[in-house]
């Protein structure tokens, strides 16, 4: 009926209206070759109908599916030929990519691609801008993020087979450099999602790192840096994942410039900033002790103290806090070691840790009074035992050690002169309960003895 009416009325003014219901029975008929024909002739003749875009639009469709790709190209950049955006503009400039991409014409293609992402993406909110996840952004339909993923996974081919991650910058500047530079982390990670699935470890990595180069300050950029540790950890390169581990920790720790330049992001952060500072200080630490070198040592001693000043509340920070005095103990470091041991003892005394902190206290102090020559050092080292020593029996007093701990503080008190001291805590150990072994009591009792002798001996002279 359609082709009856043209045929009869050839010059009606109206036969564009006819033209396209023709193609659109045609097409539904299975006749897509009749279809074309049909939009054809309707977009020659009537240059000006208000169907010209859909007729275009679906002229590119037909030739693509008959895999005439450059004539499906020119058809698409008719419909996008306009100022105007149509409904037909995001899915023909998506259409003119792939009709590109068939061509070998990947650098024109990605043009088109990147076209897309300025539509789709150009003018989400800025919390929906920050967020990696398309899924999560309530902005985008269902059929917004099944473009995306497409334009994406085509983008990410086509950079692969051209100069990599190198060849994205080139299409961030320009008139859309601000927008893209809001997405373009999507584009990094597209890409290097699609080399981890090639097994192109390196060149994943290499992406995600070129991207915080890029944009350091991005509130993305922890998260790509972290993927570079995670490629590197699965693919077993432990000293690579090191060193990206020390880049982590140092872009995004509490003094960084990231911090400054993005709190909100700069906050979200810190759990990977935290995980990476506790298997830095962790890794160097068992490196010491089987290497027992300087370097070792000063390198894990460096990552907890940086651990302990970005995290001080942690839960975590007295049990870490503890490693350090060990290792500081282990290096005969004793008088910094005794330092962090009554940290952990006497600041944090419900941890678990706490009664072995303050022991280990007392034996720095004996270790660093053993080393020391000097006779005034000594004698104050003596007595910052003592005062550990005390502290230690006030703060633990069911603790099975109290017993030598305070024998050997009141032995101390009385060498250095201050006797009635050493006797109330010789008393004091006299009275612990269960009662210190034989040989401890008998110090102390030898403590109150000397001082009871001594008494007697000036009260005799002073008649």
């Amino acid at each position: 009926r359609y082709q009856a009416f043209l045929k009869t009325y050839p010059d009606d003014p109206k036969n564009d209206r006819v033209l396209y219901q023709l193609a659109r029975a045609q097409e539904q008929a299975g006749d897509l070759e009749g279809a074309l024909k049909t939009l054809t002739l309707l977009v020659s003749k009537h240059p000006g109908t208000l169907h010209a875009g859909e007729a275009q639009f679906r002229r590119g469709e037909l030739l693509f599916a008959m895999r005439q790709y450059k004539p499906a190209e020119d058809a698409y950049a008719a419909v996008l030929a306009g100022d105007d955006k149509t409904a037909f503009t995001e899915r023909a400039l998506y259409m003119q990519g792939w009709s590109r991409f068939k061509q070998g014409r990947l650098e024109d293609g990605l043009t088109s691609f990147f076209g897309v992402l300025d539509l789709k993406l150009g003018n989400l909110s800025p919390l929906a801008r920050e967020e990696a996840d398309l899924a999560e952004i309530r902005e985008l339909t269902r059929g917004d993020r099944e473009l995306l993923d497409d334009s994406f996974r085509v983008m990410s081919i086509s950079f692969a087979a051209l100069n990599g991650a190198e060849g994205i910058g080139r299409y961030i500047s320009g008139p859309t450099q601000r927008t893209r530079e809001d997405y373009q982390f999507r584009v990094f990670n597209a890409l290097g999602e699609l080399y981890i699935k090639q097994d192109r470890i390196k060149d994943a990595a290499d992406t995600y790192a070129l991207f915080v180069r890029r944009q350091p300050l991005h509130v993305q950029a922890p998260l790509l840096q972290a993927r570079v540790v995670e490629i590197y950890e699965k693919s077993g390169f432990d000293t690579l994942a090191l060193q990206a581990k020390k880049d982590h920790v140092e872009r995004y720790g509490v003094d960084s410039e990231f911090r400054r330049a993005n709190p909100s992001g700069w906050q979200r952060a810190q759990p990977l900033v935290k995980t990476h500072l506790v298997e830095l200080a962790r890794h160097h630490h068992a490196l010491s002790q089987k290497t027992h070198t300087a370097a070792d040592v000063q390198e894990a001693t460096r990552w907890y103290r940086t651990l302990l000043t970005s995290f001080p509340d942690d839960p975590q920070a007295a049990a870490n806090r503890f490693l350090l005095a060990e290792l500081l103990y282990e290096d005969k470091r004793w008088a910094e070691a005794a330092v962090e041991y009554e940290t952990v003892a006497y600041k944090q005394p419900g941890d678990p840790k706490a009664a072995d902190a303050g022991y280990s206290a007392l034996l720095s102090y004996a270790a660093l009074e053993k080393e020391t020559a000097d006779a005034a050092k000594k004698q104050q080292l003596q007595k910052d035992g003592v005062e550990s020593a005390l502290r230690f029996a006030a703060a633990f007093p069911t603790d099975t050690r109290n017993g030598p701990v305070l024998t050997r503080a009141s032995e101390q008190l009385f060498t250095l002169g201050d006797a009635e001291r050493a006797v109330a805590v010789a008393r004091q150990s006299l009275a612990l309960q269960p009662p210190p072994a034989p040989e401890l009591r008998r110090t102390a009792w030898t403590v109150i003895a000397h001082q009871s002798f001594e008494k007697a001996e000036y009260a005799e002279a002073e008649k």
